[in-house]
Order: C-alpha cells, then sequence, then structure tokens
C-alpha cells in the first residue's frame, strides 16, 4: 500500500513538523511513498530542500498547478470545471484560499500521483498525545501514528480519524455571556465544558486505555486518513468564503460535511481514538489567556467567523430554508458585547454584522458549493474510468 502524508498550509517555511511525522513512521516500520505539500503563499527552499532529501516531495503551489493542468486536458476536463478545480478566484487579491479547496487540491496530488491511503496532517500536530503520568503530570507520550490510522484501515474502514489533545480552540475564560456566546455561534454543545475551564484550562487529554476504533461521523482535518479508490462515493471537501466589509472570511467545517456524506453513502469511518497533540495556539505549555493576549484573541476571533460561515450554509444544506432563528441572533450579540468587554478588544463587536453579511452570502455560498460538487464529479468520472 502506497501511503502518503498530505498538509496545507499558507507559507511552508519549516519542515520540522513533517519531519516529526517520518521519524514516528520510521520507528514504527512504516513506509511514507511521498509527503504532498499545498501551499499558498511562501515557500523556504531550505526547509523544502531538507525534506525532499529524506522523502519523496510534491510541493504544490495554489493557482499554479502545471501538473494537474496536464493531467486534466489528458482527461478532456471542460474548462470550467478544470478552472474551478485548478484555480481560487479570491488568493491572488486576498492571499487566503477556502479549507475545502486546499484539501481538494492534496487529494487531486495524491490522485495523480496514484497512493492508495492518504493521511491529512495540519501544521500544528506532532506525532504524540498528552496524557497524565502516575504522578498525575502531564506528559507527551508518542504513538503509532500510522499504525493506528491502518489499524482502522485493516478493520475495514475508508476513513480514519480522530480527536486531538492539547488546549481547546475555545480558550479559558469567565464572563457573563459566555453560554450566550455560544448558543449564538452553534457551540452550546461545549457548553458545559467551557463553564470548567477555570478548572481544566481547556486542556484535552488522551486517555490512558486507548479502545479498539469505533465507528464515527465526525472527521477532524488534521488527523485523516482516506483510503482514495472512496473518493467517488464521497462529496468533496467544501468549506464556503463570504464577505464582510469588503474582507473574505472563510467558514469552517469542510471535515463536518464529509463526515455526514461519508456515513450516508455507506462508507465505514472509525475513529481510531488517538488523539494527537494540537499546538493550538503555539505556545504550549502556557496556558492561553483570552482576557489580554491579542494572539489568543486573533485566533478566537477568527475561530468565531469560521463558525459563523459554517452555520449558515451547513443549515441551508441540511434542509434548512431559512439561516437561524431570533433568538439565536440576539445570543450572539449579547455574547459579543460581553467578550468585547471582557477583553478589551473591539473586533468581537463586529460578530453580529458578520453574521449578518453570512446569511446575506448564503445564495453565493450555494452557488460556490454546486460548482466544487459538480467539477468534483466530472474531474472523478473520468479519472476512475480512464
Amino acid at each position: 500500500m502506497k501511503i502518503g502524508l498530505g498538509m496545507m498550509v499558507k507559507n511552508f517555511v519549516s519542515e520540522e513538523v513533517l519531519s516529526e511525522f517520518l521519524d514516528n513512521a520510521a520507528k514504527y516500520g512504516h513506509n511514507i511513498h511521498e509527503v504532498v505539500v499545498v501551499y499558498s503563499n511562501e515557500l523556504d527552499k531550505g526547509a523544502a530542500g531538507r525534506l525532499a532529501k529524506r522523502t519523496r516531495l510534491n510541493l504544490v503551489k495554489l493557482n499554479e498547478y502545471e501538473k494537474a493542468e496536464s493531467a486534466f486536458k489528458k482527461l478532456n476536463m471542460p474548462a470550467k470545471a478544470s478552472d474551478h478545480l485548478l484555480h481560487c478566484r479570491i488568493i491572488r487579491e486576498y492571499g487566503i484560499t477556502p479549507y475545502g479547496f486546499n484539501r481538494n487540491t492534496v487529494l487531486i496530488e495524491a490522485l495523480l500521483s496514484e497512493l492508495d491511503l492518504l493521511i491529512f496532517i495540519d501544521s500544528d500536530v506532532y506525532p504524540y498525545v498528552l496524557q497524565y503520568d502516575e504522578t498525575g503530570e502531564v506528559v507527551k507520550e508518542e504513538i503509532d501514528f500510522i499504525g493506528r490510522h491502518l489499524q482502522g484501515i485493516n478493520a475495514g474502514a475508508a476513513i480514519t480519524t480522530s480527536d486531538y489533545s492539547g488546549y481547546n480552540i475555545l480558550p479559558p475564560a469567565d464572563f457573563d455571556g459566555m453560554d450566550e456566546l455560544l448558543y449564538g455561534l452553534r457551540k452550546e454543545g461545549m457548553l458545559h465544558f467551557w463553564r470548567g475551564s477555570s478548572r481544566h484550562k481547556c486542556l484535552s487529554l488522551q486517555r490512558h486505555e486507548i479502545p479498539e476504533p469505533f465507528p464515527t461521523k465526525k472527521l477532524l482535518g488534521g488527523n485523516l486518513g482516506i483510503l482514495l479508490e472512496a473518493l467517488p462515493k464521497i462529496p468533496p471537501f467544501f468549506s464556503p468564503y463570504y464577505f464582510y466589509e469588503g474582507r473574505p472570511f472563510l467558514a469552517r467545517g469542510e471535515d463536518t460535511m464529509m463526515g455526514l456524506a461519508a456515513a450516508g453513502g455507506g462508507l465505514r469511518c472509525l475513529d481510531i481514538d488517538t488523539h494527537i497533540f494540537h499546538n493550538t495556539f503555539g505556545s504550549y505549555p502556557q496556558v492561553p489567556d483570552l482576557a489580554s493576549d491579542p494572539v489568543v484573541q486573533e485566533r478566537f476571533y477568527f475561530a468565531c467567523t469560521g463558525w459563523i460561515g459554517r452555520n449558515v450554509f451547513q443549515r441551508w444544506e441540511r434542509g434548512h430554508r431559512d439561516t437561524g432563528s431570533d433568538h439565536q441572533t440576539k445570543s450572539l450579540a449579547i455574547g459579543a458585547k460581553a467578550l468585547y468587554e471582557y477583553t478589551g478588544n473591539r473586533l468581537f463587536q463586529s460578530l453580529p454584522e458578520i453574521d449578518a453579511a453570512a446569511k446575506a452570502a448564503l445564495p453565493d455560498m450555494i452557488g460556490q458549493y454546486e460548482e466544487a460538487k459538480q467539477s468534483w464529479s466530472c474531474f472523478l468520472e473520468r479519472w476512475f474510468t480512464k
């Protein structure tokens, strides 16, 4: 089986994370056939060169993907479908690309390289888990990352995934309005967790006893294995973008949609219960300080705007023909105001207006989705019947 690692980044400036995963694979006797890195802006040639000495490295710069352009011509792909899959219309002007577009580009390169299994990792995850040791201290415990994914594949899964250990994207906080904020963001399932943040600091750990893989519909894009032969049965990754005051915002949830669709299509998805370490704010083990750290505030702000965009689109995708309740809208306004007062960061004041902008952009989001779905189906039909 040809196994590849896939990563998408804005700027590829360090080989550190990929090198750690290659070391981990070698330690446990797994051969990584290829590493695929899709990037949109900067490339550090030194980092790329060091990585290329260790493994077969395929670098893809978005909007400049000549290898796929040539392959698509041989497949007689319609020009419109090719253009949609290989060119993002906001990248040149704004320097950002939707998460779904990035992940699909990684998949295209994996198919062109004739890989069998692609395992996605993110640029801020590592091949070990956080656990308590026998003294109660939090420690990093290395795990057989590739082996755990292969265990799920060998158990009959087409898709394998798991969660993360490390600090949650919800930073520790304590202010009136937390409940309203999460309800307005449709994250109310995290209410109990966030209320307890003064105790556990929003740090998630791996359990000591790792069970057998179990069925799931929840996919996590930075810890995700996909058998490429299964792609015709699932839709593309998709996450829309929308504009507020002339600036694009990226919706989250491209992996959520794929998980629901895969389960609905009869594909077996297994959680391998291997919560690899996620250095969420880039400063572990420092406890995230939402009240006063601008870096934490900005990261959380973009998480909120990503959830807002996701909520609007996924509500439509699940069959609702309205964009949400007035109660949620009012709750978001209350929560955003409270969050601004807690942090003093004016960014949070704009969340209700951003929510309104996302709702107004729903027709465009639907258009983005239809284009992505049609273009992806066209490519897969030609690829798997060539």
